[in-house]
């Protein structure tokens, strides 16, 4: 296996540079794309996106990406399933009453 790489001198590796399509139907500003030249992988991750208010997130949301309540320092998740948005975190000093049930 060692000769392998002394006679194979045709292979020339360039490093990454950019990567510009699109992923799952989402536009390259909400994608963040990972370049490990040592490891030769690319991954392409959908970023979390900010928005005002949970009222100006897209009619239907995008499973794969985050949504973020700034207003209310809430997130988000879209299922497909009830398609509605999920809060899946809130700011914990905003909690005013935890419910310890019967303990």
């Amino acid at each position: 296996m060692s000769g392998f790489h002394e006679k194979c001198s045709c292979v020339h590796v360039e490093p990454f540079q950019t990567i510009t399509k699109k992923y799952k139907g989402v536009e390259n500003d909400a994608l963040e794309t990972v370049v490990d030249n040592k490891e030769w992988t690319i991954e392409v991750k959908p970023k979390p996106q900010q928005y005002q208010s949970k009222y100006a997130f897209p009619n239907i949301g995008n499973p794969s990406v985050l949504y973020v309540d700034v207003k209310e320092n809430e997130t988000y998740r879209w299922d497909e399933e009830t398609r509605q948005y999920v809060c899946i975190g809130t700011d914990y000093r905003s909690i005013k009453i935890i419910n310890g049930g019967n303990a």
